[in-house]
């Protein structure tokens, strides 16, 4: 949950948790047609502001964090589809960005404060970056699943380590060893990679030659 203390909001991704590469993002629609935005647009006859918020709202989820637009006119112009005209955006601004305001991003310890969010906007971006997280993290899984399966046929082939085949832990440690270091899943770099988890030499095959690391 976003959580907003007086004027000071720290927005809760990141710098770098982005969605760029996605297509779609949740639309509440109940929130949007009873919301005050909405209802005083209409009131207000600025129903062309209603076409700018949600290009800028489908804008926002492809920034640097998600869900976050710039504190700039100028380029707030270009994600609007104003262009250069910067006073014609900055005419209807106030009204655009309705529940939008400043807030404080993590850059890695650095705070920066020249990013706008909206912080239910901001809950939609973090469930939604939390996905591609958990995505991700599962294609990893799965990768590190079949490389492990990998590394037991191989330990299983080689003579004496039928013992270290059958330790689960033994082939984990092995093959992330092997992951770590980029090599693939052969039988010379298995068994080095057996005797360097156990503390013997690294002495590891390319494909060619060895070479002692």
């Amino acid at each position: 949950m976003t959580d907003l203390v007086g004027d000071f909001w720290q927005y809760p991704l990141r710098e770098g948790d982005t969605l760029a590469s996605h297509e779609w993002v949740e639309l509440h629609i109940h929130k949007l047609l009873t919301s005050r935005f909405l209802a005083y647009a209409l009131r207000e006859d600025r129903r062309a502001d209603i076409g700018t918020a949600l290009i800028l709202w489908s804008e926002c989820y492809r920034q640097d964090p998600a869900g976050t637009l710039p504190d700039d006119d100028v380029e707030l112009a270009q994600l609007a589809r104003f262009g250069a005209d910067v006073e014609g955006w900055q005419a209807v601004r106030e009204g655009v960005l309705h529940g939008w305001r400043q807030c404080h991003v993590d850059t890695g310890g650095v705070m920066r404060s020249d990013r706008l969010g909206h912080p239910f906007i901001a809950e939609i971006a973090e469930r939604a970056v939390k996905r591609k997280k958990g995505r991700a993290q599962g294609r990893e899984e799965a990768r590190l699943a079949v490389m492990r399966s990998r590394v037991k046929s191989k330990l299983k082939g080689i003579a004496g380590m039928t013992r270290i085949a059958n330790s689960a832990h033994a082939v984990d440690a092995i093959t992330r060893w092997l992951d770590a270091h980029g090599l693939f899943v052969n039988e010379d770099n298995v068994r080095v990679a057996a005797d360097t988890v156990a503390g013997g030499p690294r002495v590891v095959a390319m494909g060619g030659d060895a070479e002692t690391r």
